[in-house]
This record gives C-alpha cells, sequence and structure tokens, in this order.
C-alpha cells in the first residue's frame, strides 16, 4: 500500500491537537518516519513530541534532515544525547559546519557523564583515532579533556610541518634542456643558427626567419654564399625576405656567365610539381630585377611553367611578350601548334616559339585539339590552355579577335573568368559565338550577384541553365528562369508562350535529380507540365501552401491553357511518388475544377482563369496567411508556429502577420490553445490575443488537458471538476498557477479539487502562515477545512490514520475522503 505524501501527513499534523498529535504518531508511524526525513514542514506539536519522545527511531530521522532545518539541528544537539552525537556531528569534513559541531559539544557539556559518550562506537572513540583537523579543531571546545588534548596535538603537529615547508618559490628548479626532436619547422634566432639549418641536407622542412630588427647578418650570409652557394631552395628563403640584399639573388643568376643561374631556376620549375613554389621564386626575383626577363624567356624552361609564372602587370614581362607572339603572328596555324607542344615542351619560351613555328605547316587547316567545354564549377588553370593564353593576353586585338574564333570552350571560359579581356574583345567574343559562350562565366556558387544580373538579359537558355545550376540565384531569379520568360528593362517580362526561351536538357536533368527544395519550388511558378509534374512527384520537397498549390494552376493555364490543367487534376501516376492519392489537396483540386466548369459553361477560358487568380489572391493575401498560421502553427513542436511563417514566406514571399484576420477569426472560431501561446511571443501581438494566451497557457499546463481545434475552451473552474490533478514536488503547480492568476478560489478547490491527496498538498502550501497577513480567503478556507475535519473525524485518532491510509489511492475530492473515512468508523 502507497503511503501519503509526506505534504500531506505534515497538514494532517497541522491541523491536530497536542493529544491527537501524541495519539497518531503511533498510528501512522511508518508515515511519520517519512515526514521527519524530509524537507516538508515540521509542525511545532509534532517535533516537541518527538524531541519529548527520545524514541531512537523517530529522533534518528529527525537527524537525517536536521541539516534542512537550523532550528531542529539545535535543537537535537542541546540534548546532549551521546545516541545521536556520532550523526550530528558528521563523518565527513564537509557534512556539518563547525559552528553546528560546537552546538553538539555545547549540549554535551550537560551530559558529559552518560557513558554512552566513551562507548566503542561513540562520537569520543571515534575522534580520538581521527587525524582530520576539520573534525578536531571543534573538538577544542569539548568537554572531554583527553580528547580536547588529543586534537591540540594533532593541530599542533601539523602546524610545525606547515612552518617548515620551504616556499614554492624556493624548490630546485630543473634546469636540463628538454631533448631536441626533428619537426617540420624551424625558427633560427642567429645568423649562425640559420646557416646551420640552411646547410642541414636532412632537414626538408620550412625555415622561419626572424623578423626583429637587424636579427641577420646579410654580410655573412652573403659570405657564406660566395664561399659554398645555398641550394636553390634555401636561396628561395632569402629572396622572399624584404632585407635580402640584391648580390645573394643577382649572385647564383649570373655567376661567372656560365649558366649556373637559368639551370637552377629551370631546377626549381622542374622540383616543383604545381608551379606554385616556382612561381613564388621567380615573381619576386623579376619584380626586383635580379631575374631579367629576357634571360628567363631565353633560358630557363620548361615554358608551359615560365609562362604560368610570370608576375602579371609588369612592364618588362609584358615587352617581351609582346616580342615573342608578333613572331607567331595572327595565323592560328602557328599559334595552334603552340598548343600541341606545351604540354610536354622541356625548352624555354623563345625555343617553343621557334619549335611551333617549324611545325606550323603540320597545323594548317585544323581546329582546336582535342576541344572540352567549360567545366563546373571552373578553377584557374596552372597547365597548357593556362599557359596559352599568357600568350594570347599580348597579342594585338585583331589577333586576339581570330583566335578568340578558334578557341574551345574550356579556353573561353578561361579567358573569361581568369584573364579579364576587354569589353571589345568580349563584345567580338560574343557576336561571333553566340551569348552561350557566357554559360562558362556562371561557373560557381561564388558567382558576384552583380555577374548575375549582367549575364540574365542575354536570354540564353544555356546561359540560363548555368545560373540556374552552379550559381546562387535568388527565388525570383530562378522562378524566372525555369518559366522561361524572357528579361526586359531590369524585369522578367511577360512573354507570351510562343516567345518564351525553351529550358536546356542539363537544366531539366539538373532539377529533376536535385534534392533543392528551393530549385524544385520553383517548377510551380513555371507554367510547364513536366516541371510540375516533377514537383509533384519528388518525395524530396513537398508544396505546403494552398497559395503555390493554385499558382502553380494558373501559371500552367496561362502558358497552355485548360486542357493542360485539366490533364494535371486528372493525372493518376507521378513518376517518383508512391502514393496513389493525387499530391494536390482537395481544396486544390476542386478550385481547379470548378475553374474548368466555369470555363465549359461560359465557352470562355477567361472566365475559368480569372477564378483561379482570384483564389491564388485570396490564398497568398491576409486572409490566406491566416489561415496556413492557424493550420499549421499549432503543431505539438514548439516551433511550429515559426516554422509556418518561413514556409509561407518561402513558397509565397514575406508579409507581416496577419494581426486583423487572426483576431477576427478567434472571434468566429476560437484559436488553438498552442496557437494563442506562440502569437503572444511574437512582436505586435493584439492585447486581446496577449490576454487569452494567458489563459491559453494556464490551460496547456495541465497534463490532462488535450486542446482541440475549433471548440470552445473550458475555464478553470470547470477544468478542476472535470480533470484529475497531479502532485508535483510537494504541491501542485497548476493549482498554484490557476489561483495565482485568480482563475479559481481557495473554497472551490476544497470542494472540487481530485484527487484529494493533490488538493491537500496544495493546501498545504497555500494556507501556510506566512511573512504577510494572511487574506480572508485563506482564513475562511482554513475555518473551512477545520470544520470539514471536525465533522466527519472529530478528535478520533483512528479515523485520522485511516484517512491518511486512504488518500494515497483515493480518487475523489477532500470532502469524500473525509466522508469515507468517517462513515467506515462509524
Amino acid at each position: 500500500m502507497r503511503l501519503a505524501d509526506h505534504h500531506v501527513v505534515s497538514a494532517a499534523y497541522a491541523l491536530a491537537d497536542q493529544a491527537l498529535t501524541r495519539a497518531l504518531i503511533p498510528r501512522i508511524r511508518e508515515e511519520t518516519v517519512e515526514l521527519l526525513r524530509s524537507a516538508a514542514p515540521l509542525p511545532q506539536l509534532l517535533l516537541e513530541e518527538v524531541l519529548a519522545s527520545r524514541d531512537p527511531e523517530l529522533c534518528a530521522a529527525l537527524v537525517s534532515s536536521a541539516v534542512h532545518r537550523g532550528y531542529v539541528f539545535g535543537r537535537l544537539a542541546a540534548l546532549g544525547d551521546p545516541a545521536l552525537a556520532t550523526s550530528l556531528y558528521g563523518a565527513r569534513e564537509w557534512e556539518r559546519t563547525p559552528a553546528q559541531r560546537s552546538a553538539v559539544w555545547e549540549g554535551a557539556a550537560a551530559t558529559a557523564d552518560d557513558p554512552g559518550w566513551r562507548a566503542a562506537d561513540g562520537l569520543l572513540t571515534k575522534l580520538m583515532s581521527s587525524m582530520k583537523p576539520e573534525l578536531l579543531e571543534p573538538a577544542l571546545l569539548a568537554p572531554f579533556p583527553e580528547l580536547a588534548a588529543h586534537a591540540r596535538s594533532v593541530l599542533d603537529d601539523r602546524a610545525k610541518r606547515v612552518s617548515t615547508r620551504p616556499p614554492v618559490n624556493a624548490r630546485p628548479v630543473n634546469n636540463t634542456p628538454p631533448k631536441t626532436h626533428p619537426t617540420w619547422r624551424r625558427r633560427p634566432r642567429t645568423t649562425k643558427e640559420l646557416v646551420g639549418d640552411l646547410r642541414d641536407k636532412s632537414f626538408f622542412g620550412e625555415i622561419d626567419l626572424p623578423t626583429a630588427p637587424d636579427a641577420l647578418d646579410w654580410g655573412e650570409l652573403a659570405a657564406e654564399h660566395r664561399a659554398d652557394p645555398f641550394y636553390v631552395g634555401r636561396l628561395r628563403i632569402l629572396w622572399t625576405h624584404p632585407g635580402c640584399p640584391e648580390e645573394l639573388t643577382l649572385s647564383a643568376f649570373e655567376k661567372t656567365g656560365d649558366g649556373a643561374g637559368p639551370s637552377m631556376l629551370t631546377t626549381a620549375a622542374l622540383e616543383s610539381a604545381d608551379g606554385e613554389a616556382f612561381a613564388r621564386l621567380l615573381r619576386p626575383g623579376i619584380s626586383s630585377g635580379a631575374f631579367p626577363v629576357d634571360r628567363v624567356l631565353r633560358e630557363v624552361g620548361p615554358a608551359r611553367k615560365v609562362l604560368c609564372s610570370l608576375p602579371d602587370n609588369h612592364a618588362g614581362v609584358r615587352a617581351a611578350l609582346v616580342a615573342q607572339v608578333a613572331r607567331l603572328g595572327s595565323d592560328f596555324a602557328p599559334w595552334r601548334a603552340v598548343y600541341a607542344l606545351l604540354p610536354r615542351f622541356s625548352g624555354t619560351v623563345t625555343e617553343l616559339v621557334d619549335a611551333a613555328l617549324a611545325e606550323t605547316p603540320k597545323h594548317r587547316g585544323k581546329t582546336w585539339p582535342k576541344p572540352v567545354g567549360p567545366e563546373f564549377p571552373s578553377r584557374p588553370q596552372s597547365g597548357g590552355r593556362a599557359a596559352w593564353l599568357r600568350l594570347y593576353d599580348a597579342a594585338d586585338h585583331p589577333t586576339r579577335c581570330v583566335l578568340g574564333e578558334h578557341m574551345d570552350g574550356r579556353a573561353i571560359q578561361q579567358l573569361l573568368l581568369w584573364h579579364r579581356p576587354s569589353p571589345e574583345l568580349r563584345a567580338h567574343i560574343v557576336q561571333s559565338r553566340g551569348p552561350s559562350v557566357l554559360a562558362g562565366i556562371a561557373s560557381d556558387w561564388q558567382t558576384a550577384p552583380e555577374v548575375i544580373e549582367e549575364l540574365i538579359p542575354y536570354n540564353d537558355s544555356e546561359v540560363n541553365a548555368a545560373l540556374f545550376l552552379n550559381t546562387d540565384l535568388t527565388t525570383a531569379q530562378r522562378r524566372h528562369i525555369l518559366s522561361g520568360r524572357r528579361w526586359q528593362d531590369g524585369v522578367s517580362a511577360d512573354t507570351p508562350a510562343a516567345d518564351r526561351l525553351p529550358l536546356a536538357e542539363p537544366l531539366m536533368d539538373g532539377v529533376r535529380e536535385s534534392a533543392r527544395r528551393p530549385w524544385l519550388l520553383a517548377c510551380a511558378d513555371s507554367g510547364d507540365p513536366l516541371l510540375c509534374r516533377i514537383l509533384l512527384g519528388t518525395s524530396r520537397a513537398k508544396i505546403h501552401t494552398p497559395a503555390l498549390e493554385i499558382l502553380m494552376l494558373v501559371r500552367l493555364w496561362e502558358r497552355h491553357g485548360p486542357d493542360e490543367v485539366r490533364e494535371l487534376l486528372d493525372e493518376t501516376d507521378f513518376p517518383g511518388r508512391k502514393q496513389s492519392k493525387h499530391p494536390l489537396s482537395q481544396k486544390t483540386l476542386a478550385a481547379g475544377r470548378t475553374a474548368l466548369d466555369a470555363a465549359a459553361e461560359a465557352e470562355a477560358e477567361l472566365d475559368g482563369l480569372a477564378l483561379l487568380r482570384a483564389a491564388f489572391e485570396t490564398a497568398a493575401g491576409p486572409a490566406g496567411r491566416a489561415d496556413f498560421l492557424c493550420d499549421k502553427g499549432a503543431g505539438i513542436e514548439r516551433d511550429d508556429l515559426q516554422k509556418a511563417i518561413d514556409l509561407f514566406e518561402e513558397e509565397i514571399g514575406p508579409g507581416p502577420v496577419p494581426w486583423a484576420e487572426l483576431e477576427a477569426g478567434h472571434g468566429v472560431k476560437p484559436l488553438h490553445d498552442r496557437l494563442l501561446v506562440r502569437l503572444a511571443e511574437l512582436d505586435g501581438c493584439p492585447p486581446a490575443l496577449t490576454a487569452e494566451s494567458a489563459d491559453a497557457g494556464l490551460r496547456l499546463s495541465h497534463p490532462e488537458y488535450r486542446p482541440r481545434r475549433g471548440v470552445q475552451p473550458p475555464t478553470a473552474s470547470e477544468m478542476l471538476k472535470k480533470l484529475p490533478l497531479q502532485v508535483d514536488n510537494g504541491g501542485c503547480r497548476w493549482l498554484e498557477r490557476a489561483h495565482h492568476l485568480g482563475q479559481v478560489t481557495l473554497p472551490e478547490v476544497v470542494l472540487t479539487g481530485f484527487p484529494a491527496q493533490a488538493t491537500v498538498a496544495f493546501l498545504t502550501r497555500a494556507l501556510a502562515p506566512g511573512d504577510s497577513p494572511a487574506t480572508e480567503e485563506i482564513r475562511e478556507t482554513r475555518r473551512a477545512v477545520a470544520a470539514l475535519a471536525a465533522e466527519h473525524l472529530a478528535d478520533n485518532p483512528e479515523g485520522w490514520a485511516l484517512a491518511l491510509r486512504l488518500i494515497p489511492d483515493f480518487e475523489g475530492t477532500l470532502p469524500d475522503l473525509l466522508l469515507a473515512s468517517g462513515a467506515v468508523l462509524s
């Protein structure tokens, strides 16, 4: 049998007088022990009876909770009972405060001659074997000389050890240097250390030069290099330092005129797998004048890496390259020969041009070798095509125009993206190759919005496909592209069906295979039958708003007429969809069929289309938005309202919360309680709905309440009569909240609240004495409860005990419980 909650037992003792309290203790002993162990309020009469009884079990239970009740701890300590002393004193340092332990010794002063103190399991015996200062320091005041002497001895000994301990900063420090371990990065601090690292042939990592001013002796480094030249890979580290003298860079390149410098650069180029390391060496060398450009082009190879590593915007480089490409002329054949030779050519740039001129006859009349289209996403190239384009940049405008007609799509893409051609050259390429050549510019997700806005007006299917699949378009731009409408004067123009742009096959495939919701939702605004079926058939995206469903029918009717709408409504098989039910909602299907019937009866398609447009305006307007929020915003998840707001904005567009429509709708049919609570959290919620949300929140906090859509919710008083209450941590939180809000009164709680245990748990707190004077309601309720108890139980302890035994499983009200208990006894 379950025991009554200790707060209920406390309430029973609070109503009992001294005689009844003394009679109840043996009858409900188990419940009393649990009450004494708990933190529930302890009636004063019960405390006095327990202390006077000196009952070991009751006192032990009282000791276990005494730490929560300071006044009880003091009363127990004052007893001077050696049987309770060990529990009161605590066996661990942190269990009691020094003041509490001192109180135990104060109480022991009156009973020091009790033999229980010196028992084998007594507190005195245990402390005599303890060495813990936290336990012994309060014992200095103990009325037992031998314990006080033991405590003094332990504390003095500990103080001596602390005073003779050396300070932390006086302890010996281990100055042995740590063992060195090989790393991939070294940071020399002096010139001597740097020379050692540069000479270390077993080290292949990075060397960080000192950054402090005058940290390096460049004269010493130059002398070391003259005596024994540093390896070119190490020289690169010195060349990149802003303080490196010209001697160190020029000496390697022009050493005794025997070609060691160019040979060294060629070696560096060959050893640089991706060309980046060689570029970091060559570019600063040319920019600083250490490496003459003419000699680099004439003596350093391979040509491909040299061309890709030359510095940009360098007058000397451009002049040297102009001289080289002038030898090639404007005929495509020698340029084709250059492109064919570049991947495997190991000679210099000058030798490359010589070889290309020699190979020219073999390339006459031929197209670009192994042409490929643009890549998505595009990446900067460092191979043969990039090297060829570097030469191309040095040609004059007429030559570039001629060559542009022969280049493959990848070369055009690289030119437009990474080489910044002049507006004249770009216009010529578009004119000669068509606008679709610009599709390669729409190459990745980082394409700038300005570039997107520049490409859309070309109204080209391939460009639009590249934009849709590879760039971060806005929702309006995606819908524009899938609709096939033309862009005119900065807007998506209303375009007749016959003039709309066809959708490229890669675009259709991309949408069909996509799992991206924004891509698929854009199909609803396209008016394309195939795209509509892709959207309705996919399991990766679902239309949630009736407005977007109706918009799909409107666009389909505008572009293809009512017959296509009828076929879509009659469709039973949507590829990718397993359910046989039509994916459009029943309301949308009904609106579509109504429009078709109207068009057939009037023999005028515009009448049916006008009905659909009107239905869309309603569904997309404030009233439709309000209906959608009411439908989707009252789910069990806390963020369902925000999800509904976001869904409507995603599918239809942003807009304010329709407060007027929501408030008007609430007057006709009550809004769901969960929706009311969530609406009150939004900015701008009307006062009327905010007030209603407080009542809704109270209803929802009841664990047994289940809200229903469109039904007038019950009042708190009605809920009190119909729904069972729950005990929460010794109280009833719902009743506390309802009473605080003024929704229920204490008298009606006494009479109608059930089960009785929850009612009593609430009343125990509500009627307990407080810091402020009791209200008339509280005084009246106290009298009513006392009158009920007196009427049915009087001073009969058996009746009180029976009521406490019945209350854990009793499902009725408090008056019913008292009536039943009294009836059993009578």
